[in-house]
């Protein structure tokens, strides 16, 4: 993860959500808690609290993001997307709650992630 990746906030124990939209604002950096050099803390901002969540069984309806970790493997803590699959996911919002979330501006291979809690 880079700073300024854009990530999807995802709520595993509290209804299986997307509640919103941040960024990477600081480089990955060893885990404060413990000594274990693979574990590692990254520090995120948020962007945009969304107004509806946006629940995996909603995710799970869309055809081409039934291959993203976050169906194939809901474990992993941190799970990259595409530019496209991202912005699948936003497209579940209904259209007047999604305006602005998303850019046409910018770099297609920017990384996106979800960060699962």
């Amino acid at each position: 993860m880079q700073r300024g990746d854009c990530a999807l906030f995802y709520h595993s124990r509290s209804g299986k959500n997307v509640f919103g939209i941040m960024q990477v604002a600081r480089l990955p950096y060893q885990d404060p808690t413990t000594n274990t050099a693979n574990w590692l803390a990254i520090d995120f901002e948020p962007i945009k609290t969304l107004e509806s969540p946006i629940s995996l069984r909603q995710i799970k309806t869309e055809p081409t993001l039934q291959n993203i970790g976050l169906i194939k493997q809901p474990r992993l803590s941190v799970i990259r997307l595409s530019k496209n699959e991202f912005e699948k996911i936003i497209n579940l919002l209904p259209e007047m709650k999604r305006e602005g979330l998303i850019s046409n501006k910018g770099n297609d291979n920017l990384p996106c992630w979800v960060r699962n809690v």
